[in-house]
């Protein structure tokens, strides 16, 4: 199938999100991934780096081993109520850690605590823990410590934007990133529609709404940025990335790194990585090169 065909095929499953699209997203895009995507990666997988259950990371490195590396930490989505880093038989999200050792980095993909048991901010929290992972460990494992970027898909992009914006919660201790990738992410909390998925994250007192959300902080990070937002993504995540884009545009009279992703929907986007017709893949690879 080549991408003209896949983008009919993904256009037509519509703009909202569900289980159906998320299964039709997957059943497209699966096929097209090469069978030896694998090939050449070695993987370290559901290493703890909390107590809980569900704070568990996988690490991707090069069988060949080198020097260390750039790690590209990436952040699933699900609506801060479910998602997992990897699920026995998929080959998502293996498909980012095998994309960033083949490109010259390693990854890692972490899992973390999800509501409505654990609400705002233990997303902060979790990535926290994994920073300090891997300034603890990573270099056993042929990572580089000092070359962090954090990329994040939709609540896992919103994850990522409170850990820029919001320090106060692990003691304003230097972040340890020398970047990050929000993939259509939520900013504001006040103007995104919010469903019971929020709420269970955010609580119900939506008074708190604007102090947990991450608009205020990310236009004052010296985070840099790579910011993307899908073509078939839904309509108020597509308003939240204009949002930001604009308040960022309106400081400094300028844009930060900015990919609209055609051809893509809201769930596509990290499962086609790598793939022919990706838009993504090369603006990472430079934004990692470029800030290593």
């Amino acid at each position: 199938m080549n991408f003209s065909e896949y983008t009919k095929k993904l256009k037509a499953l519509g703009r909202e999100i569900s289980l159906d699209a998320l299964k039709g997203t997957r059943d497209l895009v699966e096929p097209m991934l090469p069978s030896d995507f694998m090939d050449g990666v070695s993987v370290m997988r559901d290493v703890g780096y909390g107590d809980h259950e569900r704070q568990r990371l996988d690490v991707y490195t090069a069988e060949e081993k080198g020097g260390p590396r750039p790690v590209l930490l990436f952040i699933h989505g699900g609506g801060f109520i479910g998602g997992d880093k990897h699920a026995e038989g998929s080959p998502f999200f293996s498909n980012i850690g095998a994309w960033a050792v083949k490109n010259g980095f390693a990854g890692v993909c972490m899992t973390y605590r999800i509501a409505p048991g654990h609400q705002w901010p233990s997303g902060i929290e979790d990535i926290r823990r994994v920073v300090g992972w891997v300034q603890s460990h990573g270099a056993e494992h042929g990572l580089d410590p000092s070359n962090l970027f954090l990329m994040g898909q939709s609540a896992g992009g919103a994850h990522a934007a409170h850990y820029l914006s919001h320090a106060e919660v692990y003691g304003n201790a230097p972040h340890g990133l020398k970047g990050a990738i929000l993939l259509s992410a939520m900013y504001d909390f006040v103007t995104m529609p919010s469903s019971e998925k929020e709420r269970a994250y955010l609580g119900d007192d939506e008074s708190l709404y604007y102090e947990r959300s991450s608009l205020e902080g990310l236009l004052v990070t010296d985070i840099p940025l790579l910011v993307t937002m899908a073509e078939y993504d839904p309509p108020a995540f597509q308003a939240q990335t204009l949002q930001f884009l604009n308040a960022w545009q309106g400081k400094y009279g300028d844009l930060p790194r900015y990919v609209h992703l055609l051809g893509q929907n809201h769930l596509s986007v990290a499962l086609f990585l790598g793939l022919e017709g990706d838009l993504l893949g090369p603006q990472l690879k430079l934004f990692i090169q470029e800030h290593s």
